[in-house]
């Protein structure tokens, strides 16, 4: 019996020794279940965070949370300065191009770069076949015109007396429009020459200002459509500042500007006039257009300014420094909270810093917590994970 006994429990006692658990074991099991419960969402997250990517959670120990500032953000008026490379230039009204409407060849000019012109002043005296032609065309669609009125007439005549065909008369009208259009079109292209005679163009100024450059000498010849003149006018002129586009939605019309120019002592005063919708990809900048206070300011085009424009834009959120970190010199992030300890980060698009505050563009939203201070804590430990 005893040897019956022992045959039973000595199974029983090695199938226990090898289910039951050790001591180091049940420690390092309850330590997992203790990891995941503090990396687990709260039971409080709303309902539209759930859809968040749980990868970009990052959770930090309770003991490293002092060191952290989180608080909520929400739009407010960020005024500050935008500084700005510049240069001094014509307004696009104040300049005007001369140039050759038909090939030829230079036989007197008039002005020299300097000179001040009046609208109508003749820049230069232009000789080419080509309007001698254009002249002698006119004339013969002004004959051509007179003998297709001349028929017309007499078709009218004619078929008013009995005499005349239906057939003829419409042929007659036919043939006096097309005279009437050849002739027309024979005028507006002489017009286009302008004033002279035979094979001679005056060419004449079209605005007040100065001759800013002569492109052609006497004898040279020149090919249609070349701009042989340049003109300006220097009362015309404004600046033309380049801003970063990060920079540019912070800049309204109108928004003051003070410019600081080499030739002059002391700044002068402006404002925005526009701010141009094209960019220069290579630079990243737009053209921010400003117009002086004073209007007789002597000034060249061509100089160097630096512009100061007041950015008082629409309200934006607004950050300390210490809460946006940039990545890879591309990224811009910050860290928001989306539960207690659990924070991601976010993309987001910004403005220019000053005095330690920089505004958001793009990417945040009204009401979000965001972390202020500590992020770099955040990011390192989001570091460890990948």
């Amino acid at each position: 019996m005893r040897d019956y006994l022992l045959v039973f429990f000595i199974p029983v006692l090695l199938l226990n020794g090898c289910t039951e658990p050790t001591t180091g074991e049940a420690d390092r099991k309850q330590s997992s279940a203790a990891s995941a419960e503090s990396v687990k969402p709260s039971q409080t997250e709303p309902a539209g965070l759930q859809n968040i990517d749980k990868q970009k959670a990052i959770s930090i120990p309770i003991e490293s949370r002092p060191y952290i500032t989180v608080a909520a953000v929400s739009p407010q008026t960020f005024t500050a300065t935008v500084q700005a490379p510049a240069r001094v230039e014509f307004r696009a009204k104040a300049l005007s191009t001369v140039g050759a409407v038909v090939a030829g060849r230079l036989g007197k000019i008039n002005v020299q770069v300097g000179d001040r012109v009046k609208a109508g002043t003749a820049l230069a005296t232009l000789e080419s076949s080509g309007a001698a032609q254009m002249r002698a065309d006119i004339a013969r669609a002004k004959a051509e015109l007179q003998r297709a009125e001349d028929r017309a007439k007499r078709q009218a005549i004619m078929q008013k007396s009995g005499v005349g065909l239906e057939i003829e008369r419409a042929e007659a009208d036919v043939q006096l429009r097309q005279a009437r259009a050849d002739y027309e079109r024979s005028v507006q292209a002489v017009r286009l020459l302008g004033e002279g005679t035979g094979q001679a163009i005056v060419l004449r100024a079209p605005i007040d200002g100065v001759v800013l450059r002569v492109n052609a000498s006497i004898g040279a010849a020149v090919e249609a459509g070349a701009v042989l003149f340049e003109l300006g006018e220097p009362g015309a002129l404004w600046i033309v500042a380049d801003v970063f586009d990060n920079d540019l939605p912070l800049i309204e019309k109108g928004a003051k500007a003070t410019i600081q120019i080499s030739a002059l002592p002391e700044p002068v005063s402006g404002h925005v006039a526009a701010v141009s919708a094209a960019m220069q990809p290579d630079l990243r900048r737009g053209a921010v257009y400003i117009e002086f206070d004073d209007a007789h300011l002597i000034l060249r085009p061509g100089m160097f300014a630096r512009a100061s424009i007041e950015a008082a834009g629409p309200r934006r959120i607004v950050l300390p420094t210490t809460a946006v970190l940039i990545k890879d010199k591309k990224q811009t992030v910050v860290y928001v909270e989306r539960a207690d300890g659990l924070f991601e980060p976010r993309n987001v698009v910004t403005g220019q810093a000053r005095d330690g505050f920089v505004p958001v563009l793009e990417g945040l939203g009204d009401g979000k917590r965001v972390v202020i201070s500590g992020a770099l804590l955040l990011d390192s430990q989001a570091a460890m994970l990948l």
